[in-house]
């Protein structure tokens, strides 16, 4: 990725744009506005995917997209708006995962580790998304399972809204927050 910034920095505030070349789907373009509080995803071989924060509402700093309550969020994949639900983001690893419904399908990004979170389509791994020591390295596409494009953009959408990653209990308790990019 180009110009990526860790999350509580001055520059992770500023609008960027990255590109990710994934093994799998090809070029990846994220934009993040976390001011705006709009993050984009497309790609050549990716349908297009927007996370929103609502207009005129301040960015709480907890995550790129500058909130974690879903009344405030409008996801737009390839056109159709669906319904966001991100956990409260407190010490749990738990609390910190999204949920996605969308065509008969429940979607989740959860932390696992400090440095990843998986992708899960009905409660199976689809995905994992790792944090290098500067950025996002891309996804680890499960080799055995049959994924969308729609299904990557929404990942990397996910991961670039809400973080890669968080601390385990204890390292919350005393004050580490979650890394994103």
């Amino acid at each position: 990725m180009n110009d990526e910034h860790r999350a509580g920095s001055p520059e992770s505030r500023v609008s960027q744009e990255s590109r990710i070349d994934d093994i799998r789907f090809g070029i990846v373009e994220l934009t993040v506005d976390p001011e705006a509080g709009h993050i984009t995803v497309t790609g050549p071989k990716l349908p297009p995917v927007a996370l929103r924060r609502s207009p005129g509402t301040d960015s709480d700093r907890r995550s790129p997209i500058g909130t974690r309550a879903p009344a405030l969020l409008e996801l737009e994949i390839d056109g159709t708006v669906v319904a966001v639900d991100p956990g409260l983001g407190f010490v749990s690893r738990r609390s910190r995962r999204v949920d996605v419904r969308h065509d008969g399908r429940h979607y989740r990004l959860t932390p696992t580790a400090d440095d990843r979170s998986t992708l899960l389509r009905d409660d199976h791994r689809i995905g994992e998304f790792v944090l290098s020591p500067d950025a996002v390295a891309g996804a680890d596409w499960d080799v055995e399972s049959q994924i969308a494009p729609l299904e990557a953009a929404l990942g990397y959408l996910l991961a670039a809204a809400f973080g890669v990653g968080a601390p385990g209990f204890v390292k919350s308790a005393i004050g580490a927050g979650t890394v994103a990019f």
